[in-house]
């Protein structure tokens, strides 16, 4: 009769829970890691590796444009709406909710969140349960003796049931760390978001600023085209009391037809744009025939006098880029806790029997508890050259931030310059402009009184169109202008909780 085998696990394993029960797990782990410490640093060192970059300073942007009442909010959100155009709006609601890039934007937000929950699970216990079962034959020369003592020799079942606890006690901060590094990258991509947000808005509202232009120019040209057509009437009129020639006529009709061309090159111009603004509205080609003419009406140009870098530094890219400083400097935090050993705590519950009849008898129950702990004592110089790459990081972070801080300091600069030079440039366009008018409504009366050639007559409506373009470039340019300087400044992009040091004394810790 073969004898009743018990689980010899349990049977092993009784004596060591008993010790192990009878401590505080806590201190026990504790005093595990003093003692081990003075032997891990004495192996492994970060001494001697840290960042290298600082903060950029601080300054103020001054500008010299139309001053108006200063405000940490300007731009406002939703800026596009001052313009009071319903179609620039639908175009903008259908852009934000349709558009490929946003889409593409969230989806890397909605990685980030993920990855974010990933590092957040570290601090967590982990809990599994496992099941096993197996049916063969048992080596005559190894655990067991051979029947009537053993099993050796025979074909047995064999089964396992538990639950499994593990808890990493973080006790040096790198799942902490780790965490705040997920964090920071999911900042990072929202304002990622933000940052194509505003691009396309921009986008958008540079494509309909050029075709309101357009349109603009197509009124030019088709005043211009009617002044023509009255001119051609008056030399037919001269030609048939003798006192032009045909030459003026071809003149004429040569002048008429080169106008034609233009418009017909305006209204491909025009088509085109309506295109564009189709594809960054997210809209198929076949939209952009329902796009009409804008009806933008005019906003005053008017920033304040005085930009601080605080209102330039909400621009969501520079803020992104500081999530990535911050995300930097815990995955070197977490690369620095790498130098201590790593303790877990892990425990198990269940039965173990051999025989599958005797799995959940009493007699199968086995439990055990302990702490697992790693000690990195020689790693051929691993640890530091991590930590040496997180540390490079951050420096390489802080250097992207500092000449993007520099480079939108530059740009905001730029524009603030360009629009003082506008307002100028604009009032001597306009005197220009009504200068050639009045000398054109001359030249027409004394070319109608034949006191002048037709030779003037064109010389001066050459000038009367040049002005009249320039002008309607010259308001085309202020518009743009008007939105590129939205966008340097963030397009009201605002985040006062997102308050990450610019410096590299925190992956110094």
């Amino acid at each position: 009769m073969r004898p009743r085998i018990e689980n010899i696990t349990t049977t092993t394993m009784k004596p060591i829970i008993t010790s192990l029960t009878a401590r505080s797990g806590r201190r026990l782990l504790y005093l595990c890691a003093l003692g081990l410490v003075p032997v891990l640093t004495g192996c492994a060192s970060f001494e001697g590796i840290a960042p290298h970059a600082k903060k950029i300073e601080a300054v103020s942007l001054a500008g010299t444009a139309t001053p108006a009442e200063a405000n940490d909010a300007w731009p406002q959100q939703a800026w596009w709406r001052a313009y009071g155009d319903p179609q620039l709006d639908k175009l903008m609601q259908q852009a934000l909710a349709d558009s490929p890039s946003l889409a593409s934007a969230q989806a890397r937000l909605e990685r980030a969140q993920a990855a974010a929950g990933l590092a957040a699970s570290s601090r967590q216990p982990q809990v599994n349960a496992d099941i096993s079962a197996a049916y063969g034959r048992q080596s005559e020369n190894y655990l067991f003796p051979k029947p009537p003592l053993g099993i050796g020799g025979e074909y047995v079942s064999q089964g396992q049931a538990g639950i499994n606890f593990g808890y990493d006690l973080d006790l040096w901060g790198k799942n902490a760390a780790l965490i705040r590094a997920a964090d920071a990258q999911v900042k990072a991509a929202e304002f990622d978001r933000e940052a194509a947000r505003l691009a396309l808005t921009t986008a958008i509202a540079r494509a309909y600023v050029q075709l309101a232009s357009q349109y603009a120019l197509q009124d030019v040209l088709s005043a211009t085209q009617k002044q023509r057509g009255e001119i051609h009437k008056l030399i037919e009129q001269r030609v048939a009391n003798g006192l032009d020639t045909k030459v003026e006529v071809k003149q004429a009709e040569s002048n008429q037809a080169a106008l034609r061309a233009e418009q017909e090159q305006l209204d491909t111009g025009i088509k085109v744009t309506r295109l564009q603004l189709a594809a960054l509205a997210g809209e198929m080609p076949s939209a952009a025939g329902a796009i009409g003419r804008p009806a933008m009406k005019e906003v005053p140009f008017a920033v304040p006098h005085t930009l601080p870098l605080d209102l330039l530094s909400r621009r969501p890219e520079l803020a992104a880029q500081r999530a990535r400083i911050e995300a930097a400097s815990g995955e070197a935090e977490a690369a620095k806790a790498e130098f201590y050993p790593n303790i877990n705590l892990s425990a198990l519950i269940g039965f173990q029997s051999i025989g599958l009849g005797e799995l959940l008898s009493s007699g199968s129950q086995t439990s055990s508890i302990g702490p697992a702990i790693h000690l990195p004592i020689f790693d051929g110089g691993r640890l530091r050259a991590n930590y040496r790459v997180k540390n490079a990081d951050i420096d390489t972070a802080v250097a992207q931030y500092n000449q993007s801080v520099v480079s939108a300091a530059q740009d905001v600069a730029e524009q603030l310059t360009r629009a003082a030079d506008l307002a100028r440039e604009e009032q001597a366009t306009q005197s220009s402009l009504d200068a050639a008018e009045e000398a054109y409504r001359l030249a027409t009366l004394r070319y109608r009184g034949g006191l002048s050639p037709y030779l003037t007559v064109l010389t001066v409506e050459s000038q009367v169109l040049a002005e009249r373009r320039a002008m309607a470039a010259l308001r085309e340019r202020s518009e743009e202008l008007r939105v590129a300087l939205i966008r340097s400044l963030g397009g009201g992009f605002d985040d006062q909780s997102n308050q990450i040091p610019v410096t590299a004394a925190s992956a110094a810790r």
